[in-house]
């Protein structure tokens, strides 16, 4: 049975479908069916590839997004030309992912290369060839300005900046282009290697020797104002660039490991994070709800979350709505990221004595309306935070802490007394990051039963999702961008009597879940139903 009958057998697509596939294969002769019915959004990638290594007879590699840049040694031309990338590199065998596995002239100029190495031959995609072949390329592009760093440690004059600075900068706007958050630049047993963050994940970039990576690890230093002879310590600083017109912040922070230093550079750009709260993800609902919040003349509002959830762009968003010209704000943070007009904006110092709390108390002295702290870590700050909510102030800040409704116990086991948080609070924001579909790519699909059968009940059966394929523009990930999930509840006459009583946590979900309360999870299923993003994306971050 051909292929297309059985994927109609199967009800995959139907006969009406496989008709117009046929009829443009007769226009297009050079194109197979089965890349028409992909090209199409009729089947998936995983689906293509099964059914193509099936009629083959030979396996299959979904991604290569894990590809390990330093182990190829066979140039690019070759892989170029043979649309072909090795991907897993053993002592003894080697597995080869190509477009066309089957390639005779392919396979001989490998099996000269690999001698001594029993090879196999791997079916995959040609979208995912390309996007490992174009990190393989940029990494040819590298090397000549590699050596121009080589050479000139050996002595050699460089005309203009510095060649380390040079590969600093291309690194850093690579970064930018890719739109990560983060630059890894770490010491490797073997060498170095930068990694960008990037929607959350962390995807390699460039590999090289410890000779480039001590080099570059100075010259952030410097650029940092950090001692450069200094290794042995953490340390943190943080410099800024202008790059094609736009400013730039950048927060660096070392950290000793057994093979060298750990070097994180924090992308701190104005244009992702001065951002009106309309523009944020929030949907509408709670956003309502969180409107409602900072509308309140006193009182500590908290936004939960772990690291790099998005907590600082939600403060920064409310403190954009909120700061007017008759309305004083001063804020007390741990770095300051972004130099905001209008607001008074303090650095703690903790060798200056500028502890949170220390900042707080001559904060008090100096007559705000709104008091912004960059996180609430100990007692001291929080019972200073509750004390200035108490008498006229209104307070936002963060807590590290898995839910909304964990902040009320996470207070309590800090050390403040329940009937003062119960007094102060009122109410708490938690969120995540997920990542949204690429709007260039998204397809529908089917995601497992492992991800329906738990929500079987909230959505209907004629419920759609939708997934990005990968394409240039989201460069193949299928993802292009994040939005925030959240969960939201503000205190009341009820819940501040069950604080003050030191209710536990179940029982006052229990009362929230009887008001409207919704947990975060479902705030992504709605943004799964409406193609904002994946059903896995939503489990990945929230708990059912």
């Amino acid at each position: 049975m051909v292929i297309g009958e059985k994927l109609v057998k199967q009800g995959i697509i139907t006969q009406e479908q496989l008709n117009k596939a046929l009829e443009y294969q007769k226009t297009h002769r050079q194109k197979k069916l089965m890349d028409i019915l992909y090209d199409a959004k009729l089947i998936s990638k995983d689906l293509y590839l099964n059914l193509l290594a099936e009629n083959l007879n030979v396996n299959y590699v979904s991604s290569l997004d894990n590809l390990r840049l330093r182990n190829i040694n066979v140039p690019y031309t070759i892989l170029k030309q043979t649309q072909a990338v090795p991907f897993d590199i053993g002592i003894d065998e080697v597995k080869i992912a190509m477009v066309n596995p089957l390639d005779w002239n392919a396979q001989s100029y490998f099996k000269r290369f690999f001698p001594d190495k029993k090879i196999e031959f791997l079916l995959a995609h040609k979208e995912d060839i390309e996007k490992a072949l174009s990190i393989i390329e940029n990494r040819v592009k590298l090397k000549s300005l590699i050596d121009s760093v080589k050479r000139e440690l050996k002595g050699a004059e460089s005309k203009g900046e510095s060649a380390i600075y040079q590969l600093i900068i291309y690194i850093v706007k690579n970064a930018i282009i890719k739109r990560a958050s983060d630059i890894h630049i770490e010491a490797e047993e073997d060498g170095a290697v930068v990694r960008f963050r990037v929607l959350g994940k962390l995807i390699e970039f460039i590999d090289f020797d410890y000779e480039i990576f001590n080099a570059i690890d100075s010259r952030i230093k410097l650029e940092a104002k950090m001692d450069v002879s200094e290794k042995r310590k953490p340390q943190d600083g943080r410099f800024s660039l202008t790059l094609d017109g736009n400013e730039f912040d950048f927060r660096v922070s070392t950290l000793p490991t057994v093979w060298g230093e750990s070097i994180v550079i924090r992308i701190l750009d104005k244009r992702n994070i001065l951002k009106k709260l309309d523009d944020i993800g929030i949907t509408k609902k709670n956003l309502t709800l969180l409107r409602n919040a900072l509308s309140k003349p006193n009182g500590i509002f908290l936004v939960t979350g772990p690291t790099g959830s998005g907590k600082s762009t939600t403060l920064y968003a409310s403190l954009n709505e909120i700061a007017k010209p008759d309305v004083k704000v001063i804020t007390v943070e741990d770095p300051v990221e972004y130099k905001l007009n209008g607001i008074q904006q303090v650095q703690v110092n903790a060798r200056a004595g500028i502890t949170f709390a220390s900042a707080l108390r001559s904060i008090l002295r100096q007559d705000p309306d709104i008091i912004m702290i960059g996180e609430i870590r100990d007692i001291e700050t929080l019972e200073i935070a509750i004390k200035a909510a108490l008498t006229g102030h209104l307070v936002l800040s963060t807590l590290h802490t898995n839910d909304s409704v964990s902040a009320i116990s996470r207070m309590v086991d800090m050390g403040a007394e329940p009937y003062m948080v119960a007094a102060a609070l009122v109410g708490v924001e938690a969120q995540r990051l997920v990542r949204t579909n690429c709007p260039y790519c998204m397809e529908p699909y089917k995601p497992s039963e492992a991800y329906l059968e738990p929500i079987k009940n909230l959505i209907g059966n004629d419920t759609v999702f939708y997934k990005g394929r990968g394409c240039e523009k989201c460069d193949m990930t299928g993802y292009l961008g994040r939005t925030l999930i959240t969960e939201i509840f503000l205190n009341d006459d009820k819940l501040e009597g069950m604080i003050a009583k030191n209710k536990d946590r179940i029982e006052i979900m229990r009362y929230l879940e009887s008001q409207g309360f919704k947990k975060m999870f479902f705030d992504g299923i709605i943004k799964a139903k409406n193609k904002i993003t994946t059903l896995e994306e939503v489990y990945r971050v929230a708990k059912i």
